[in-house]
């Protein structure tokens, strides 16, 4: 379980945490100032965390192929994604959200996985391209295949 000691506030679980250092912390917001902008980051927000994690992340095995069904319930999800996004450069618009930064890494370790299941899905690949070439993305990347060798 994810947690977080801020001079004794103890917070727990990533989407709890995440708004917590979004709010307690000096530079750009990562929610929308708006109503409706943090409604759709917060669906967002959700979907990735009851969907993505369990179709994506924890159904597409690390240590071997996977079975044409996982493969399938993986693409099924990304596919729903996929028609959700625009050609807009971020989940919620013009501007990074919480959203983008929440799904990017589930995104990447299908990629790593089992990259098939993200093939043809314009929006979604052009999005994860955009969020992969983030200096952020970058910094926070790792080898899998150096991990994988010991």
């Amino acid at each position: 379980m994810p947690v977080l000691d801020h001079g004794g506030v103890f917070v727990i679980e990533a989407l709890a945490i995440v708004g917590y250092i979004d709010e307690a912390f000096d530079g750009p917001a990562l929610q929308p100032a708006d109503l409706d902008g943090r409604t759709r980051m917060r669906e967002w927000l959700s979907i990735c965390a009851d969907y993505v994690y369990r179709d994506v992340v924890r159904t597409i095995p690390r240590d071997r192929t996977p079975t044409e069904e996982e493969r399938q319930t993986a693409r099924t999800l990304l596919e729903r994604l996929d028609a959700r996004l625009d050609a807009a450069p971020f989940i919620l618009g013009e501007c990074i959200s919480l959203a983008d930064l929440y799904l990017a890494p589930q995104v990447s370790n299908a990629r790593e996985k089992a990259p098939e299941v993200l093939d043809s899905l314009g929006p979604l690949e052009r999005w994860a391209a955009g969020m992969a070439e983030r200096e952020s993305f970058k910094s926070t990347s790792y080898d899998s295949a150096a991990l994988r060798r010991g």
